[in-house]
This record gives structure tokens, sequence and C-alpha cells, in this order.
């Protein structure tokens, strides 16, 4: 579908547009959006949508037409929308081994086996990485535990916890611990030491254990066994604690391969079953191990879009039953459309994350702009590789003409086929994608795979909105509020 360009209306409301199924959706910088009828945007398109006009109130109240949307309230709006843009980098991923018991046919953590060497971060190349972390003058900080399996270098993970929690304590910091698990090696004092320390937990789950198992292979016994146990085990130390369990209660990620396209209603039947609240739907990406195995895995955008329409049906078929459960990716988005919050999800702001919002730290102290970037080293190209805790300091790190060339990459409003279209409040890009996918840190938008999936994760958001009865438009309204994970990033 082609992109026009945005259009600059008599009375000098600028916006953008995109055509969707015989309707037009208008959108503007402030993530206001109205869809309207072929005939509705012709007048609006030659300012000749009047005052009398019947949608006129409404796209006056948006700032579309006439003044009734004052200029600071404009700015307020785009304040709270781009509040990250005055915000410090607050999200650190701590690689803290790369061992594992797991063989992911998508992997993208370029795992080892968990009798390898060498490939632990010692506590005292974790005591430098916090030092950069709390050198970071942003005042909520976001610690994240990644893998391999970060179970498997327990005092690493104690080591950091008890040293943050010590230094953000005496800083008067906000402090945020997450841990991204498989949960196969969780045992009762690990999930209770985790609970009192406030540690959130997100493992992954692919669906029914004949799905599961096929897409997590794990050494010892049935991973999907494995998770099931974690999760009770760590739900039930946050329940011992005490604490909200909308809040406190263990999160899962789905990533999709080729076997899960046809069992969208599995899955999702799946997570209500194990009490689970948020599914988080992830495609392929080309990362890792999983770059070379795409012909056995990978699909084109459109079936993981057919997919997810699938997903979204069943999901939204339990909470009309009364199922408390939501998609952590429409949920993201519909933050983004139907709130003036952004979640801060890295991969969807502009500019994204790399070095700015997030970095990561690999077992030997290297640093990288993000975690996709870490995976591209160990793929064997370190171009995102930005120094190491114990030579550079924070202002090095994000300061490095790396991390420049991905903010500017990443920039929606100075990207071709970027900066015009309708979706531009709503989305964002991810150079290190880009260069993966197509050897460039800006993406030629047309043949990006990337792209296709977000300009069809948003066609049929924006679609269902507009066909929503009341029921499912409170239900919308509710996925816009979810926990604030660590990781907003990933998890």
């Amino acid at each position: 579908m082609s992109r026009p360009a945005p259009i600059l209306a008599r009375e000098g409301s600028y916006f953008r547009f995109r055509h969707l199924d015989g309707r037009v959706l208008v959108t503007n910088d402030i993530g206001r959006h109205v869809m309207l009828t072929e005939e509705e945007f012709e007048a609006l398109a030659a300012g000749a949508l009047l005052p009398e006009h019947p949608r006129y109130p409404e796209l006056a109240d948006k700032g579309f037409v006439g003044s009734e949307l004052a200029a600071d309230d404009e700015s307020r709006i785009l304040a709270s929308r781009l509040s990250h843009l005055c915000t410090a980098t607050n999200l650190h991923i701590m690689v803290v081994t790369l061992r594992c018991d797991h063989r992911c046919v998508y992997c993208h953590a370029s795992r080892a086996p968990m009798g390898a060497r060498g490939l632990d971060m010692s506590p005292e190349i974790a005591g430098q990485v916090l030092e950069r972390v709390f050198e970071s003058p942003a005042e909520q900080l976001t610690v994240e535990f990644q893998g391999g399996e970060p179970l498997a270098n327990w005092r690493t993970v104690r080591f950091v916890v008890e040293r943050a929690r010590e230094r953000a304590a005496a800083e008067g910091r906000e402090l945020v611990l997450t841990l991204v698990s498989s949960l196969s090696l969780l045992d009762e004092d690990m999930a209770s030491y985790l609970a009192e320390n406030r540690v959130f937990v997100c493992t992954s789950l692919d669906g029914p254990a004949d799905l599961h198992d096929a897409n997590r292979p794990r050494s010892a016994g049935s991973a999907h066994a494995a998770v099931l146990r974690g999760i009770e085990l760590m739900n039930g130390a946050y329940e011992r604690c005490g604490y909200d369990p909308r809040r406190y209660k263990v999160d899962a990620l789905l990533t999709v391969t080729r076997a899960s396209l046809a069992r969208a209603d599995d899955i999702v039947d799946e997570y209500v079953e194990r009490g689970l609240t948020t599914i988080h739907a992830r495609p392929l990406n080309p990362f890792g191990f999983a770059r070379h195995v795409g012909t056995r895995i990978a699909y084109p955008p459109e079936r993981f879009l057919e997919f997810y329409r699938r997903l979204l049906d069943r999901i939204l078929e339990r909470v009309r039953e009364g199922v408390d459960l939501r998609e952590r990716t429409a949920a993201i988005h519909l933050t983004k459309i139907l709130t003036d919050r952004d979640p801060n999800y890295m991969d969807l702001r502009s500019p994204c994350g790399a070095g700015i919002g997030q970095l990561a730290y690999d077992t030997d102290g290297s640093v990288f702009t993000c975690d996709e970037g870490r995976m591209v080293a160990r793929g064997g190209d370190p171009i995102f590789r930005i120094g190491n805790v114990a030579e550079h300091g924070f202002r090095d790190l994000v300061g490095s003409p790396t991390v420049r060339a991905l903010a500017l990459a990443s920039c929606l409003e100075a990207l071709p086929g970027c900066a015009e279209c309708a979706y531009s409040p709503f989305c964002g890009v991810c150079p290190v994608y880009n260069y993966v996918e197509q050897g460039d840190l800006v993406a030629r938008q047309p043949t990006s795979g990337r792209c296709k999936l977000q300009l069809g994760l948003l066609d049929e958001l924006f679609r269902r909105l507009d066909a929503a009865d009341d029921e499912t438009r409170a239900i919308f309204e509710r996925w816009t509020w979810f926990r604030p994970l660590g990781d907003e990033g990933e998890g």
C-alpha cells in the first residue's frame, strides 16, 4: 500500500493519513486519530470541512482543525508522549552467563552448554557494571538479568541484587530488578530470595507441552514441566510475601515459530489453564542461532499476522468469558494510541532505546548499545560494541559515535517511509534489525519484514478499534494499564 505524503490543511493542522478498508485513518503528531469516510477526508484535505459539519467538533477537539486545542495543551501532550527524550539510560541488561540447559530452536542469545567454562560474569565484573549503571543520572534504574540461563550463575545474581539494593537506598534511587529465565533451575530458596527482594520474573511459555518442548528442547526432561513448576514456585513465593498479585506475578513470552501458526487457540487456552494473565506474542528475530535455522522455523510476515488475528480473537473470547488476560504487544500499542502515556518500550520509540535508553553488558564486561547488538557480536560482528566497563565510563559509552549513529537512524521524523506514515506516532524502528536484515542501519521500508509486521499489527488494531462495541472498547482501554516490567524492552 502506498504511503502518501502528510497534508497541511487550510487551517494549518498537519496530519498524516492511511486508507484502510474503504475508510481513511487520520493521525497527527500528538497521537490523536480519527477514522473518516472518503468524502469526509476529501473535505478535510481540501480545507472545506466547515464548523457546521457533524464531525467538526471531534476534529477540532483532537487538533485537526480550528483552534480548540491550545498550543500549551499540545505541548503538554507532546511532553508526555516524548518523555523518554528527557530521561537518561535507565534499562541495564546484564548477561550473567551464556550457559543454558535448553536448546531452543530460535535461540537469540547464542547460548552455550551447561558444562562450558569461562562464560559466567564474575562478581568483580558485575561490580564494575554496577558502577556504570549508577553513573546514569536516571531517577529510576532497571537491572535485568539475562543469559543463557541467569540462574546458572546464582552467585552473581545475588551479588548484584544486594549491591544494587544498597547503592539505590544510599542514593535515594528507585530500583527495578527483573529476571528473564526459563525457571528450570529455580528452587524454593531461590524463589523466596527473589520474592523477598522484589525481583520481577519473566519466563517463556510457547504453548501446550508438545509445542513448548518442540520449540524449547531441554537436556534433562520436559522444558514444559520445568517451567510450570517454576511458575508455581515463584508465584507461591510472591503470595507468601503478601504482594499485590496484579503486579507480582510471573509473566511469559511467546515466541512464534512455524509450528505455532496453527495453534493460536491451544496457546491461549494453555495460558488460561496455567493462570497466566499476559501473553506477549513475538515473531522470530534474525539474531543468534535463529538466523541459521530460519528455513525450518520461519514464515513470511503475512503468516504471523494471520496467527496474531486468531490469537486476539481467542483472547477476546476468553476475556468475555470472565478471564483476566491481555496481549502485551497490543497493550503497548494501545497505550500509545488511546492515552498520552508512552510505555517506553525500547523498540517502539523515536529514537529507539539503543544506548540512550538501554545498555547491555556481556559476561566479560563488554558493553553494547542493546541486547540485540550483543547478539550480533556473538555472531561474529562486534559493530555495536561500544566499550568495556573496566575502561569506559557511562558518559563515554552513551556518547560514542555508534550510539549517535543509532539515534539518528531511528528518528522516525527524518526517515524515508516513516516520516509521512500515519503510524509514525505509535511506531518505532530497530536499526540493529535493519543491519542484520538489509545490511544498513536505515531500512528500505518497502522490503523490510519488520515494517510489514508493524503495519499489519497497527492496521489490525485500528480496524478493531473502529469496529469495537462498548465491551470490546472497554477491554482495550483496560489493556492500556499493564504492570511496568523492568525491561519495557523485552519482557
